[in-house]
């Protein structure tokens, strides 16, 4: 096999915590290499090590016949672009200027940007489809934008090695297949390698050429994909049994995690009276995002709020929270104006999990999960019996007992993602409000934490909120669905009054069948292609891009 990059028995460590284990693997030259496993198997950590951002305990990362580290750090950054998960951007930098820092390692001290690099830019704006968004503040973006942004700035570095780090976190369906399709065109017609950590299975059956599977650290599996996704693999790797199908128009074997057994209802939920929206317009920087929003959603059900990147969803949610002042309207929550009373008493009634919160230096697990009882704390009230049991509940629901003394900062994105959701659920309220809970969240984590989601509504009664990009999960878990468009409501009711072909050709803009899911009948999305690709040849773009700057 012909590669560029390779790992010749690997093993990195965080602290004293060993991550990889004597790995060796050859990335093969000119293919998608996707990399699968379970949160915490070392991915991420392989992926950072393979471009030098986390050094090898023992072994060797070889790039072009040498070892990474005798190369200059430009000379890396040359042949080699990453795209991390998570990034902060820094304070008030506009799209444009993000997006020229990949272009760094090809200018020299005090150089300003040159001809080519504007090319370079404005190629790579149109390719991650921000162009409109170009003197926008990051820090103003939705998630969804804010991840094409950084994946822009990964294209203008221009580099024949890529390595990206679960690319498509935060995009709603269609801008999920257009990035892939990019990565495919990248690679078919610029001879670009690629290496991505993907925990979507069938997104990385569709695309790739080689599959990794990893656990514990080590290689259980590799090979093209219908050689890993197969039932007994993914059975193993994830500890979930699935099923594994090959839907008419489609050319990969296609992934189906199986749910555990729902528990029956305590009582039936109501037709409304949890969130009441009316006439709500919302936003930042004086732009509305949602727009004259009137809205009810039933309380005691599960309801998923779906839609495409910027239509409303995490910012309507944040609006219910009181975590933003809406322009105009009013949202109230049983009958009561969220902004009315106190923080703390709202806190007592509401938990909330945001997206893309930053982990907070020097927090073990359980520190952080206690703080879901500050709410119910008091300079007469401490700490009690009742906190310690909703602590303990909350680590042994969310699998992180064996992590409790755990610094977050050594935690993989998905471990960190079910501490958040643990703090959230030992605040232990009667309405639980979710924004992509299960983003960084490996197949199994994913139910398992929509398991507890649902135990929690059909048991106990709770209303729960929360917002989804993944169409079959919250097909699966929600009662109703609220389907947001340009900040107003497009659909609502049951999964599967709202999951149609024209609802997703309309609405996301992707061709796609809808077909009963094997297990609980109810729908299933399986994407076909886009109903007007951005872009077909990188040779058509490139003509443009020089007409453009010319």
């Amino acid at each position: 096999m012909v590669t560029r990059l390779a790992a010749d028995a690997v093993s990195i460590d965080y602290g004293d915590d060993p991550i990889v284990r004597g790995l060796t693997l050859a990335i093969p030259d000119g293919k998608i290499t996707t990399i699968i496993g379970p949160n915490g198997c070392g991915k991420s950590t392989l992926l950072r090590g393979l471009a030098r951002l986390r050094p090898a305990r023992s072994g060797a990362i070889v790039l072009d016949g040498q070892q990474i580290h005798n190369w200059s750090t430009v000379e890396v950054a040359r042949r080699m672009g990453l795209l991390g998960q998570q990034p902060a951007p820094p304070a008030g930098i506009l799209v444009e200027e993000l997006v020229h820092r990949g272009r760094y390692p090809h200018q020299s001290f005090f150089q300003p940007p040159t001809r080519q690099d504007q090319l370079a830019v404005d190629k790579a704006l149109t390719l991650a489809g921000v162009q409109d968004l170009r003197k926008r503040p990051v820090d103003q973006l939705s998630g969804g934008q804010r991840q094409r942004a950084w994946i822009a700035m990964v294209l203008a570095q221009e580099t024949p090695l890529m390595l990206l780090d679960e690319p498509t976190t935060y995009l709603d369906l269609a801008h999920q297949i257009e990035v892939m399709d990019l990565v495919k065109l990248l690679n078919q017609d610029e001879g670009r390698t690629v290496v991505m950590v993907f925990h979507d299975v069938n997104e990385a059956a569709r695309v790739s050429d080689y599959i990794v599977a990893m656990d514990d650290g080590q290689i259980v599996a590799e090979g093209t994909p219908a050689e890993v996704i197969t039932e007994e693999t993914l059975t193993r790797l994830y500890g979930v049994p699935c099923d594994i199908s090959f839907p008419d128009g489609v050319d990969h074997p296609f992934y189906v995690p199986r749910s555990g057994e729902s528990p029956k209802r305590v009582s039936e939920f109501a037709a409304f009276g949890a969130f009441s929206a009316r006439q709500v317009s919302a936003g930042y920087g004086g732009a509305f995002v949602v727009r004259e929003l009137s809205l009810d959603l039933p309380a005691g059900a599960v309801t998923a709020i779906i839609g495409p990147n910027a239509s409303g969803k995490s910012t309507f949610l944040r609006t219910c929270c009181r975590l933003l002042q809406p322009g105009s309207g009013t949202v109230q929550l049983n009958g009561e104006n969220v902004r009315s009373g106190s923080h703390k008493d709202l806190a007592k009634r509401l938990a909330l999990l945001l997206q893309g919160v930053n982990t907070p230096a020097g927090f073990l697990v359980e520190d952080l999960v206690s703080s879901g009882r500050l709410p119910h704390q008091s300079l007469l009230r401490q700490w009690r019996k009742e906190d310690e049991f909703a602590v303990e509940t909350a680590l042994q629901q969310c699998d992180l007992c064996e992590l409790r003394d755990r610094p977050l900062e050594t935690l993989s994105g998905g471990q960190q993602r079910r501490c958040w959701f643990g703090m959230a659920l030992a605040q232990d309220t009667p309405v639980l409000i979710l924004d992509e809970p299960t983003t960084f969240l490996d197949p199994a984590a994913q139910i398992a934490l929509l398991d507890i989601v649902r135990r929690l509504n059909h048991e106990l009664g709770r209303t729960v909120v929360m917002v989804l990009h993944d169409l079959n999960l919250a097909a699966r878990y929600a009662d109703y669905l609220v389907v947001l468009q340009d900040g107003r409501v497009a659909a609502q009711g049951t999964p599967r009054d709202v999951i149609t072909p024209h609802m997703v050709s309309s609405v996301f803009g992707v061709e796609a069948e809808i077909t009963p899911d094997p297990r609980t009948g109810t729908p299933l999305v399986v994407p076909l292609r886009l109903t007007n690709p951005a872009y077909e040849s990188l040779a058509l773009l490139q003509e443009a891009d020089l007409a453009l700057v010319g």
